[in-house]
């Protein structure tokens, strides 16, 4: 990361030139030194921007969410363009949103990156990754692959996760199931058809995930029982009985269905686009955990089969923005905000995070609370920023918030605000709090995405016959003494791949026994992809 002096003279110029782009802030500068106030470091600041309420949904909602953001001092903006397999853009093969209050001739995605890069914010276009869809009848569509690929499909065409017995409608709706290939597939052609047309400055996943049951048990959960992916986990282990929900080999197998998405995801982007920032909405609910191993003991590892931090460690993320979404004045929750701030601030492995904070579930007062709690440092360990949930539960009116996870109404706020004043309570204070960003800031910069010193490698792998070769196993080590050697296993389309490799020479090889297959030497360069294809005999 850069130094704090660094940070701080980035901060100012960012923030000033690009962020307001007027004298004022020069003012603002002069008045925090005569105050003796240091100039703000780089951080994150950034507003969820849901589908469901005013945001980006015509010209005007555009342009007004930029205006606020700007007097707020906020810098990025996470936009969804994609709730339940619709699209807020029309360079989609998906059916536009279908609301009333969206032309689905207008590219909102396009427009708002337009009108932020302008005010010198950065976009990232947020995509709800599994779930297909929520409503009691189908969509109108004939297109959308909940018609498609939803109940009474079979076979190959089925692409639901279904409960172990056969379900496919859960808490939050329907969702597809990553663990069968052609959905995963689609999956990942539709981020990475964003990155090709538009010009935004990261993807944001959310739903990266299996969904949520009624019930959470301490291992494991009732999901993930789509025929394909429960006849391709057979093969893979040698089984053929149905597991249950806690079996340690299934569970650790579903997970690996979502990371696989991740990783491909992350590293085709980079393909098309190595300055990309890519994140993630991770799950970071319910008791926190203390150390690192204990991360395998949490809703997210053993609910919803989600390893955002093994996708850290990997380096197949460049943000994560855990849901740390908590009431400011609730004992229980007020320990659980802080515990899990103390472990993300510690296990950040050289990426960067940004805590999300639940705005709609308190004041103004205690939001900035909560804001000025994930600033704290813990010694050499911090945050980078903030992100708040949302932009909508800012206003003035009670609003239930259609999000990422159920929860109970917010605090009441004041009636009597003007709704053009529901952001400035973050640059001029809510007592006894005080203003949370009374300057304008730059984001932190990322180290190993302006001056890369890794490279990535993407392959795949096929059997002799032309076949994908699911499962197979593939090694990469670097030449040299003392090298690592690293093994990855190939998806269920065939792809493979590997983050974080030094710069060199590479054996790549696919892991059979008794006979080896040949090894194929390629050079990795920083900051580039590197592709391969492996046949298996």
């Amino acid at each position: 990361m850069m130094s704090t002096k660094f940070s701080r003279i980035l901060a100012l110029s960012f923030g000033c030139v690009a962020l307001l782009g007027s004298p004022g802030c020069a003012g603002r500068r002069a008045t925090a030194r005569a105050q003796g106030v240091a100039p703000p470091r780089a951080e994150f600041r950034a507003f969820w921007v849901d589908e469901f309420h005013a945001g980006i949904r015509t010209r005007e909602e555009a342009t007004r969410l930029v205006g606020e953001a700007r007097r707020a001092n906020i810098n990025a903006l996470f936009v969804q363009v994609r709730g339940h397999a619709d699209a807020l853009y029309t360079q989609s093969s998906e059916p536009p949103y279908d609301d009333p209050a969206y032309d689905p001739d207008f590219d909102a995605l396009q427009y708002i990156i337009e009108a932020a890069h302008r005010a010198g914010l950065e976009v990232y276009a947020w995509l709800n990754a599994t779930p297909a869809w929520r409503g009691p009848a189908p969509p109108r569509d004939p297109r959308h692959v909940f018609n498609l690929h939803g109940p009474g499909q079979n076979g190959d065409d089925d692409w639901l996760t279904r409960s172990l017995q056969g379900d496919t409608r859960f808490p939050l709706g329907y969702f597809l199931d990553p663990g069968h290939p052609a959905a995963a597939a689609y999956l990942a052609e539709i981020y990475l058809n964003i990155v090709r047309h538009y010009a935004v400055d990261g993807i944001h996943f959310d739903f990266m995930r299996y969904p949520e049951t009624r019930k959470h048990p301490k291992r494991g959960a009732p999901v993930g029982y789509n025929a394909i992916s429960l006849d391709r986990f057979r093969r893979s282990m040698g089984r053929e009985d149905t597991p249950a929900p806690d079996d340690p080999q299934w569970n650790a197998w579903r997970r690996q269905q979502v990371t696989q998405l991740v990783r491909r995801i992350y590293i085709e982007a980079k393909a098309i686009n190595p300055r990309l920032k890519v994140s993630a909405a991770v799950i970071a609910w319910d008791k926190p955990p203390t150390s690192e191993k204990d991360f395998d003991e949490t809703l997210a590892m053993q609910w919803m089969f989600q390893d955002w931090h093994g996708w850290l460690k990997e380096g197949i993320l460049d943000l994560a923005v855990p849901m740390n979404y908590a009431r400011a004045n609730g004992t229980v929750t007020r320990g659980w905000f802080d515990g899990w701030l103390r472990w993300e601030k510690r296990h950040k492995h050289g990426r960067a995070l940004t805590v999300g904070i639940g705005a709609y579930l308190n004041s103004p007062a205690g939001t900035l609370a909560q804001i000025r709690r994930v600033r704290d440092s813990e010694g050499m360990y911090h945050a980078d920023g903030v992100s708040l949930f949302s932009y909508a539960a800012l206003a003035p009116s009670r609003i239930r918030v259609r999000g990422p996870v159920v929860q109970p109404e917010p605090e009441a706020k004041s009636e009597e605000e003007d709704p053009a004043e529901r952001v400035l309570f973050l640059t001029t204070g809510a007592p006894p709090e005080p203003p949370a960003f009374p300057q304008p800031a730059a984001p932190p910069e990322m180290e190993w995405i302006t001056r890369p010193t890794r490279g990535w490698l993407a392959g795949t792998v096929r059997n002799a016959s032309g076949g994908a070769a699911d499962g197979a196993a593939v090694t990469v080590k670097r030449v040299g003494w003392f090298a690592r050697r690293r093994r990855t296993l190939a998806d269920g389309n065939r792809f493979f791949g590997f983050a974080q490799l030094r710069p060199g020479r590479y054996h790549v090889r696919l892991e059979i026994r008794p006979n080896r297959s040949p090894e194929i030497q390629l050079e990795i360069v920083a900051g580039h992809v590197e592709r391969v294809e492996l046949v298996r005999p």
